[in-house]
């Protein structure tokens, strides 16, 4: 259909992007720069999920430009509205409309060179077969294991999950999982395509009485904040540039508004990096002795343990497991207790406004002035210099700035 003409002025542009998820509502902030860099714009917006149905007023609206990231729920409607559109939705990459995208290889990719980083030989994935986003991410990955002269297994779903990824009974599939991680070969790098599988990974993986990450290290996608920070242990994540995405979107529609044509292919965003949480924060260790020690001293380090108490965990002499804990990481048992309890002062430092005394009391340290000493010893720095150093960083920070790492997030 003829697209409908509006009046002169700014243009009013819908954007129709779901916002229960850091995805969604990272691309909106994408948008929002472009707008105020480039603008002005009117743009109508409303909170959705990804189940929610058709916008009621969309077939009606009188507006020049959308943006959406739930294109296949109501293709048709848009189409009929003839009013230019961007389609950002991985879930359908063929609409054939102006699209920008993650690069779902790129993102694959990034997640098996984190992996095999950290010296896992053995790889596993962990995805939605139905969903061309899964498979791409997929493919990308056992390449990049393959290439390494390495082979990747993947989980075969007994149910199909919604187009909103709800699995229809998940206690009745975690089961299957835990059978699955439980019978591949350990140590194990496993992917899943996003954090939510990622977190179910972690589940399976605790009923299965595996070790993450001494036995398998897991990576999700997405970077889900919440749901990562919320997982036990908590969920490293590659992280896609969203806000890059929503801001390129926003280009190729002020483009597409102006006369100009857009590419003739998909716009494909490669990922910031990767944020690094205790999921993969490890160094593959093949003595199954040594993980669970390592696990052990992971759950229990920041409540008081001792070296003696990780020996009668091993049930192995002293002697033997030094030697053999030694051999797998490099470090002595009291430098991993040491190691832990310091991540865990820095964690609560950066991310609460604890005074010391608690913070010392959290991580497993008998006496403020002992922390303060160890931890001067460790950094070079107090932990009141540390904590106000992290607080001006991130005020300095501008809001597309990768964030703190390598690889923009590692």
């Amino acid at each position: 259909m003829p697209r409908r003409r509006r009046r002169t002025g700014p243009p009013h542009v819908a954007f129709i992007i779901e916002t229960s998820m850091a995805y969604g509502r990272e691309i909106l902030h994408g948008t929002v720069q472009y707008v105020r860099e480039n603008g002005p714009w009117t743009v109508f917006f409303e909170p959705r999920s990804m189940q929610d149905p058709a916008p009621p007023w969309l077939e009606h609206w009188d507006g020049d430009g959308i943006i959406t990231t739930l294109y296949p729920q109501f293709s048709e409607l848009i189409r009929r509205t003839g009013i230019p559109t961007i389609d950002l939705d991985d879930q359908e990459p063929r609409s054939g409309l102006p699209s920008v995208q993650s690069d779902q290889a790129a993102i694959g990719a990034t997640a098996a060179a984190h992996l095999m980083e950290r010296g896992f030989t053995r790889f596993g994935f962990f995805g939605y077969p139905q969903f061309e986003w899964s498979r791409l991410r997929l493919e990308a990955f056992r390449r990049a294991v393959a290439a390494a002269g390495f082979a990747c297994e993947e989980y075969e779903p007994a149910h199909a999950v919604s187009w909103g990824h709800q699995m229809p009974a998940w206690e009745a599939e975690i089961e299957r999982v835990s059978r699955w991680i439980a019978g591949l070969p350990k140590p194990l790098g496993l992917m899943a395509c996003n954090d939510f599988r990622g977190v179910q990974a972690l589940d399976a993986c605790r009923r299965a009485d595996v070790a993450v990450p001494e036995e398998v290290a897991v990576i999700g996608v997405d970077d889900e904040i919440l749901a990562c920070e919320l997982a036990q242990p908590s969920l490293s994540s590659v992280i896609p540039d969203c806000r890059r995405i929503g801001y390129e979107a926003a280009r190729l529609l002020d483009g597409v508004l102006a006369g100009k044509p857009p590419p003739p292919r998909s716009v494909h965003i490669p990922p910031r990096g990767i944020a690094v949480r205790q999921s993969s924060d490890v160094t593959a260790i093949p003595d199954p002795i040594v993980a669970d020690a390592m696990r052990f001293i992971r759950e229990h380090a920041c409540r008081g343990i001792r070296l003696d108490d990780v020996v009668e965990h091993a049930g192995i002499s002293r002697s033997s497991l030094h030697r053999r804990f030694r051999a797998s990481t490099g470090r002595t048992i009291h430098d991993a207790i040491s190691g832990m309890r310091l991540d865990r002062v820095k964690h609560l430092l950066i991310e609460t406004e604890l005074p010391l005394h608690a913070v010392s009391d959290r991580a497993g340290f008998a006496h403020v002035e002992y922390l303060a000493a160890v931890f001067r010893k460790a950094t070079g720095a107090t932990p009141g210099a540390f904590r106000r150093a992290h607080r001006e960083a991130d005020a300095r920070s501008p809001s597309l700035r990768p964030r703190p790492g390598g690889r923009g997030g590692e």
